[in-house]
């Protein structure tokens, strides 16, 4: 293949930019299409100039009346024009008075460039819908030879909203002219814009190959997961031509984008209705109906399908989510299968939901290789990747040369090679860094490619014969009978999401008042003295969190509250503060105690890091962390120097102590955020104006997390290399958990991170020699790196609960706005799925930020609360929206049915009745009685202490676990409460999520129950039981492993 130079492509972007932002542009400038000069050229055989005046015409015009028309143009003489139109139509033998069609034969014998000319006197006439079929009849009569007229008749016809009709056209131009680049960038456009990326990819691909690309097309060809154009000119198509709803789908992707499926089907339903045949919104519209679980609708939808459907990845995803949902993992990884190999298969969520569901089958069936399961593991792995460099790309201004070398890397490992080379080719234009060697990468690429090399070479793809030879299509027709109770668990799940706003707003009988004040709780630990001004820089917008601490171990629970407001890494924030309680009263110890921390505070972490017994406090800070080893005489030392120093900017937001070895000793993981000090000295302007608002996170390089391992003599090593914790997409973190998430033996760890996937670390299967231990990220291919269709969030917050009471371990994250806060149910061992919208979860927290967020049961009742706080991470407005800078809290409550509901949170108490800018949120029983309270931090108001006087409430016990072979905080045991009316599971985790560390005590909501005692079961994190019968209720019990 011959050597390509620094620039040997064409950047055929065309004038319009965008294809959406092109159909406005088209709108407008229809009436400018007809500027050309219509005057004839010399040696025209029928240009000669008649002596007569159009305003008067005599015989001699008449007798020339393609003379006459062009001077009438050229005067604005549009009637007359018009009338010279008709007399050249009749002389082909043009029937005036019948409707005239673009494909009538009469009408090639005029010739095209008077075709041109009648087409602007029908335009200027009032008559746009004729111009465009003169138009039409023009490029056909010289076989579309002329690119420019063809490109003009596609304006006319988008000024008549005839956008599909318009498509079709330029798919005939190319047919008898297919090296019109420029036309065919024009129909891939036209196609992204419309949201049907199989018609559009074997145009874009064309190009690729014919060196014909920008930034803009190869990001449009690979863009798999959300629409990021706007859908308001295609609704104009709409509006222009109602007999043609198609254009609708836009708006339908963007709708369901944005969770908000009901909206999404009911636009799918018009448009399908007038057009049955049109597959990718008959196959977009299985997809949404398989997402909003209305499975029913789904079955009728199945039954009416034609053929070509099949090469939309929408309707394969949409059989596969069907037969998961009846759980049936065999016909739902065939239809995914399926879906990897038809017109458009690199989209995340099929891959993710391979690797979730071909381990099962692979372990069934011995002739299922390996290497499958790898490649498919592998290709979630790297799409993802791929997916985020592009996003960080973007939002970094489109000028890294290394980011589009990474794309580029990215892209070969997916063996995706003519991509590469083409990402590759579009970095050498880039500004130069000498810390990549983009030269040397394309070359080793080039001498790949041969002109017979596929889009995607076949060694980086598994081969699934054997499942489409094993492995039955999901067959609807044959749906389980509705009298099996799954079935009808099935459908009642499927009504949720239709219904679930009917059930948002329930009143309850409790009182929780914020008491800080009147506790002597009086701390304000904000970022910055001015977050009611315009200028809020990124790294005050986190704020600051806090943790439950009984430092003195007293039996009264303690509070550690973190504090910011300087400039990091200086040491000139305000100190943080260590409040102990006295008999519900807390008094200020932190200088006392020489907990005093000047750094700019971001989270705490507690926990017992050296075993003897007290707890200990790991505070975050963006700059320097600090490590405070408690003496256990009321006073802390600062052990920072005991365990490895991080960078001066690391910027460290949540921590978690707990064992991941299996030594019985507390190891450390930090969670970090982005790097370098860019988010401290860089600030963005906002659009229209000189000031500077908060950048996007994405701007700036992410910070690795770190895993330190206790060394059993009071220090820790890094040892984040040596466990493999290390992946090609560092994340953003903000939160964490740490425990026994999948029920097998050893803690794993999830970290929540912001705008990218989120981690799960866990340990892999066949350690290292020596007993050295060894973590895999998998969390896509576990069901928690993003939202259902696998797509990355803007986590924040997690809570940890058996949320649909199956006994193990769900999560609830929360989100940015225009998300919504995703509760993942654990399906099987280590497998999750979302389940935010059959269980009621979505609408009521799209429009918010929510930050901490804990799972706790405020009556009692047996059935965790969720509760969030919200808060905005500035207060200014975005394009036309106004943001909403302080939110409400809000807490969801479990119903009978197992769906939650949003409570009416205003009759709780004054706190409740305002918004709050809310950030940090942990568990504390401030007052012994029983009842679970909780603290939240704000970023504009001081910190609240919430008091739980909920009366009347069900019963419960109060459970503190010591290790003796585990660690002594046991982090990773899971106890079940069995009471005379079902058991009860909890989970005892560290890191507790966004920035803060619950109250290290279970609580047990029994619900009405008149049991004066229960038995519990403990299994420790060595994987041993013990059964403790005869435990009092309404009462706190120490249990300690036995051995």
């Amino acid at each position: 293949m011959r050597k390509r130079s620094k620039q040997d492509f064409h950047t055929s972007r065309t004038p319009l930019g965008s294809p959406l932002r092109g159909v406005v542009l088209l709108l407008m400038t229809v009436s400018l299409i007809w500027g050309c000069d219509p005057s004839p050229p010399a040696g025209d055989p029928g240009g000669n100039t008649p002596r007569e005046t159009a305003a008067t015409p005599g015989a001699k015009t008449l007798a020339n009346p393609v003379g006459t028309l062009k001077l009438s143009l050229r005067r604005r003489q549009w009637d007359q024009a018009w009338e010279a139109s008709q007399i050249i139509l009749a002389q082909a033998g043009i029937n005036r008075t019948a409707a005239i069609e673009a494909t009538d034969p009469g009408l090639t014998d005029i010739g095209p460039d008077t075709l041109v000319l009648i087409a602007q006197a029908a335009h200027e006439t009032g008559r746009p819908d004729q111009a465009a079929k003169f138009l039409r009849s023009a490029c056909q009569s010289e076989s579309f030879k002329n690119p420019s007229r063809v490109r003009q008749t596609m304006i006319a016809m988008i000024g008549l909203g005839q956008y599909y009709d318009g498509l079709a056209f330029l798919e005939q131009a190319l047919q008898a002219q297919p090296d019109q680049h420029e036309t065919r960038r024009w129909l891939f456009d036209f196609y992204i814009g419309a949201d049907d990326r199989v018609a559009a990819l074997r145009h874009g691909q064309t190009l690729v190959l014919a060196r014909r690309f920008d930034i803009g097309m190869l990001k449009d060809l690979s863009n798999t997961e959300r629409r990021t154009l706007d859908a308001d000119p295609l609704d104009q198509m709409v509006t222009r031509n109602p007999d043609d709803k198609r254009p609708l789908l836009g708006a339908a992707k963007s709708k369901f984008d944005e969770s908000k499926f009901d909206e999404a089907i009911e636009l799918l339903r018009e448009i399908v209705a007038l057009h049955p045949e049109h597959h990718p919104s008959q196959a977009f519209l299985g997809q949404a109906l398989a997402a909003s679980r209305r499975f029913e609708e789904l079955e009728t939808w199945a039954a009416e399908q034609s053929d070509g459907i099949q090469d939309y990845p929408a309707y394969w995803i949409a059989l596969g989510d069907w037969a998961r949902a009846h759980d049936d993992g065999h016909a739902a990884l065939r239809a995914f299968a399926q879906a990897a190999v038809c017109g458009d298969p690199e989209v995340v969520q099929i891959w993710t939901r391979l690797a979730t569901l071909l381990p099962e089958f692979a372990a069934q069936n011995p002739d299922v290789s390996k290497q499958m399961v790898t490649i498919v593991n592998d290709r979630a792995q790297q799409l993802t990747r791929f997916h985020q460099l592009k996003d960080r790309f973007t939002r970094t201004g489109e000028i890294s040369r290394a980011i589009a070398l990474q794309i580029a890397e990215s892209l070969a490992k997916l063996g995706r090679l003519w991509e590469a080379e083409a990402w590759s080719a579009i970095a050498t234009t880039l500004p130069e860094d000498d810390s990549v060697d983009v030269a040397g990468f394309r070359n080793e690429l080039v001498k790949r490619l041969e002109p017979g090399t596929p889009w995607r070479v076949p060694e980086a793809l598994p081969d699934f014969e054997i499942l489409f030879a094993r492995l039955p299509l999901p067959s609807i027709e044959k749906v389980v009978s509705t009298n099996d109770p799954r079935e009808q668990t099935i459908r009642r799940d499927g009504a949720v999401a239709s219904d679930a706003g009917e059930a948002s707003g329930v009143e309850v009988d409790w009182k929780i008042e914020d008491e800080a004040a009147e506790r002597g709780l009086t701390f304000w630990g904000r970022t910055s003295e001015t977050l009611d001004q315009p200028g809020i820089m990124l790294y005050q917008t986190l704020g600051c969190g806090g943790g439950t601490i009984d430092f003195d171990l007293d039996g009264w629970s303690d509070l550690y509250l973190v504090a910011a407001g300087g400039q990091p890494p200086a040491q000139d924030s305000e100190a943080n503060e260590l409040f102990r309680n006295v008999a519900g009263q807390f008094r200020r110890v932190g200088e006392i105690a020489q907990t005093a921390d000047k750094g700019f505070g971001q989270g705490v972490a507690v926990g017992d890091v050296n075993e003897d017994g007290f707890p200990d406090l790991l505070v975050l800070n963006y700059g320097p962390n600090r490590l405070y080893v408690n003496n256990g005489d009321g006073t802390f030392r600062d052990a920072s120097d005991q365990m490895p120093a991080g960078a001066d900017d690391e910027w460290s937001s949540s921590a978690a102590i707990a064992d991941l070895d299996h030594d019985g000793l507390a190891d450390l993981v930090i969670v970090n955020y982005c790097a370098t000090l860019g988010p401290v000295t860089q600030g963005c302007p906002m659009s229209g104006s000189t000031v500077m608002r908060s950048c996007s996170p994405m701007l700036f390089p992410a910070m690795p997390d770190r895993f330190l391992r206790s060394s059993g003599d009071g220090t820790f090593s890094d040892t984040t290399e040596t466990w493999g914790a290390i992946t090609d997409s560092p994340g953003r973190g903000l939160g964490i958990i740490v425990g026994d998430l999948d029920g097998r033996l050893g803690n794993e760890v999830f970290v929540a991170n912001d705008m990218t996937n989120n981690h799960y670390w866990s340990r892999l299967a066949g350690e290292q020699a020596g007993g050295i231990l060894f973590l895999s990220e998998s969390a896509m291919l576990r069901g928690i790196g993003g939202d259902d269709r696998g797509i990355p969030q803007g986590s924040m917050g997690i809570a940890t609960g058996d949320f649909d009471r199956d006994g193990d371990v769900d999560l609830y994250v929360t989100n940015f706005d225009k998300e919504y806060n995703t509760l993942h149910a654990q399906s099987s061992s280590g497998i999750w799925q979302d389940r935010t919208g059959p269980l009621g979860l979505v609408e009521d927290t799209r429009p918010l930020v929510a930050f901490g967020t804990e799972a706790i049961d405020l009556d009692n009742s047996g059935d965790a609360e969720i509760v969030v706080t919200n808060g905005h991470v500035d207060l200014f407005s975005r394009g036309d929206e106004k943001a909403m800078y302080d939110q409400p809290m809000q807490i969801f409550q479990r119903s009978a049915a197992g769906r939650y509901r949003s409570v009416s949170v205003g009759p709780l108490g004054p706190y409740f009745q305002n918004n709050h800018v809310g950030r940090g949120l942990w568990t504390i029983d401030a007052n012994r009685d029983g009842q679970v309270d909780f603290v939240v931090t704000h970023q504009t108001e001081p910190t609240a202490l919430l008091i739980n006087r909920t009366g009347d409430s069900g019963n419960w016990i109060r459970l503190e676990l010591k290790g003796r072979t585990s660690s002594r905080e046991a982090i990773g045991s899971t106890v079940r409460v069995e009471t005379s009316q079902g058991t009860h599971t909890g989970f005892l985790v560290a890191g507790d999520g966004y920035q803060c560390s619950n109250e290290r005590v279970m609580h047990f909501g029994l619900g009405e129950v008149d049991d004066a005692s229960v038995t519990v079961s403990v299994t420790w994190p060595t994987g041993d039981t013990e059964r403790f019968t005869q435990l009092p209720t309404r009462e706190q019990s120490l249990i300690v492993e036995s051995h």
